[in-house]
């Protein structure tokens, strides 16, 4: 739902919500993304105490309760009729709780259940976000357009409803790995683990997938924006929320999103096949992510024509899935082998710190965009993803050099572990 938020965010600033500043819009979807990661530091810990149906039920209450209660929050959804503290306590606050109940919980289970392909499996299951970022945004403007807002967004609600429980009866962990009892709850340890911390290469893969949800959906939110701002597509105006529909004439800007969010599944999928081959997800990362930045600092500024802002969206949406699949298959890679039981831990860990910047991220684009127009969005994407791909590669770098310092000390060991045995039978 955070990939199908641009859809939202473009009928509130063009229908339901005209009179809220663009910083504004982007707070309830920075909101969502914020709350989908904060919390994920205890959904990895339960996770690891196998607390899975505790968690999935709270999701789908969440989620169902937060875009059901939007429907009755803007009156007849008609033009300025929104009210934004409601629309951002329901689809900001409360649906971003309930999202992060499901979203260390997907990648947690396949992970453990297919620990041989787990960057495949786990590139698998990210798929499902890039089909609900297609899904979701055409779901939208059908729904809104044919019903009008609130019997639209009821109707959303119960499909949303309908797919997370389906989760919820599914996403049963794996019995072969060791179960963590959870302990105190009231002790810092319990929590986080001392280990993680004291890891560099970990500490700095976290600062790195920070700077990505920052400048990611600094572009995601405002994409349709861009392309009606540049003259690539027309918006389309549901007048008066009565359930007329559109003309026909002109490239909707929606399809921007919807592209971006459709190629997003060959990124997720490509990247998994990449990093299980080299066994190394976190140099996919690097790459992707450098990629990336050349985009934004030459497309999104200086894309000529239509063609070339849906080349684009395509090519920058074929990234970006890679950039938001790889996360939990980076901190899998990390991991010592002897804290594979705490990978929900980890795991948890790092969301919740990248949850700071994906909610500052997006409101740095909007007030640069305010101050010094749209193109200022792909100059401070294609900045953070310059800065995110060294950071992947010093990660690397430290983490190779960590495994060597290892393989040299089981060396030494194991050569000195038959001298001694001599030493001991000539005595």
């Amino acid at each position: 739902m955070v990939n199908a938020y641009g859809a939202f965010m473009g009928f509130y600033d063009e229908h339901l919500l005209t009179k809220s500043s663009d910083l504004q819009l982007s707070l309830v979807g920075a909101t969502e993304s914020f709350l989908l990661l904060l919390p994920s530091i205890f959904a990895g810990r339960l996770l690891d105490a196998r607390r899975h149906y505790y968690l999935g039920f709270t999701g789908f209450l969440l989620l169902f309760l937060g875009y059901f209660v939007l429907s009755f929050t803007s009156a007849q959804g008609l033009k300025d009729q929104g009210n934004y503290g409601f629309v951002w306590l329901t689809s900001g606050l409360m649906a971003g709780l309930g999202m992060t109940c499901f979203f260390t919980y997907s990648s947690h289970n396949v992970i453990q259940w297919f620990p041989c392909k787990k960057y495949i499996a786990a590139g698998i299951t990210s798929t499902g976000a890039g089909a609900g970022g297609i899904i979701y945004p055409l779901a939208f403007k059908f729904l809104i357009s044919r019903f009008g807002f609130p019997i639209g967004v009821r109707i959303m609600s119960s499909v949303v409803a309908g797919t997370t429980l389906i989760a919820f009866v599914l996403g049963t962990p794996c019995v072969d790995v060791p179960r963590r009892n959870l302990g105190r709850v009231f002790q810092i340890s319990t929590w986080i683990d001392k280990q993680a911390i004291k890891s560099k290469p970990y500490t700095l893969y976290v600062i790195a997938v920070a700077l990505v949800y920052g400048g990611f959906y600094s572009v995601a939110f405002h994409v349709t924006e861009w392309a009606e701002v540049k003259g690539f597509g027309t918006e389309d105006i549901i007048a008066g929320g009565t359930g007329e529909r559109p003309g026909n004439s002109g490239f909707r800007t929606f399809w921007f999103l919807t592209i971006m969010n459709g190629t997003s599944i060959i990124g997720r999928l490509a990247s998994a096949v990449v990093a299980t081959r080299w066994n190394n997800p976190i140099i996919v990362h690097a790459a992707t992510c450098f990629l990336a930045a050349l985009l934004a600092f030459f497309f999104w500024p200086f894309a000529p024509n239509n063609v070339a802002a849906i080349a684009f969206c395509s090519i920058f949406g074929v990234l970006g899935g890679s950039m938001l699949s790889l996360p939990a298959s980076g901190v899998a890679y990390l991991i010592p082998d002897e804290r594979q039981s705490h990978v929900g831990q980890w795991t948890g860990m790092m969301w919740s710190g990248v949850s700071i910047f994906a909610l500052v991220g997006p409101l740095i684009a909007a007030a640069l965009k305010r101050k010094l127009g749209m193109d200022a969005i792909g100059y401070w994407t294609g900045a953070t993803m310059v800065l995110t791909s060294a950071l992947f590669t010093w990660a690397i770098y430290l983490k190779r050099k960590e495994d060597v310092t290892i393989e040299g000390k089981e060396m030494k060991s194991g050569d000195q572990t038959p001298s001694s045995t001599e030493s001991g039978a000539v005595v």
